[in-house]
């Protein structure tokens, strides 16, 4: 009769660049857009609103990511594939940030707080275990893929 049709499964797509090449790619390229967009989130005061647009798109981009392999086979892949993850990345870091009052900056520095030091006692131990979760993330996205 002949052999039996199979399903082609997503191990079997010849990517263009090696293992190790998309690793790094995919989470350093996540990691540094995490941070620029929580450096951003703090210098426009915009936390909210990207904790409400990054939720609605985190799905969709989590897959897109998934397949972007399927859909786009360059040596730029990984670095999409890092971009689009960026959405689900964020979202501890930025719902960490909304617990945090307005006017915290002004009142740490009326107490005589300067930017080192709100950023080592108030923000560093806010964000500490959100940026673990997500740094380990991004290194498991990039071993996953």
């Amino acid at each position: 009769m002949g052999a039996p049709q199979v399903i082609p499964s997503l191990m079997h797509i010849a990517l263009p660049y090696s293992f190790w090449w998309g690793f790094v790619s995919i989470s350093m390229t996540s990691i540094f857009l995490m941070f620029v967009l929580l450096i951003l989130a703090f210098a426009t005061h915009a936390g909210r609103i990207f904790y409400i647009s990054f939720f609605m798109l985190f799905i969709p981009t989590s897959v897109l990511g998934i397949f972007l392999p399927v859909i786009t086979n360059a040596s730029y892949t990984p670095f999409l594939q890092g971009a689009l993850s960026l959405p689900l990345l964020a979202l501890w870091p930025l719902a960490k940030l909304q617990t945090l009052p307005e006017a915290w900056g002004p009142t740490a520095h009326e107490l005589g707080a300067n930017r080192s030091t709100c950023l080592r006692l108030i923000i560093w131990p806010l964000l500490k275990k959100p940026l673990f979760t997500s740094f380990f993330l991004s290194l498991f996205f990039g071993i996953a893929q």
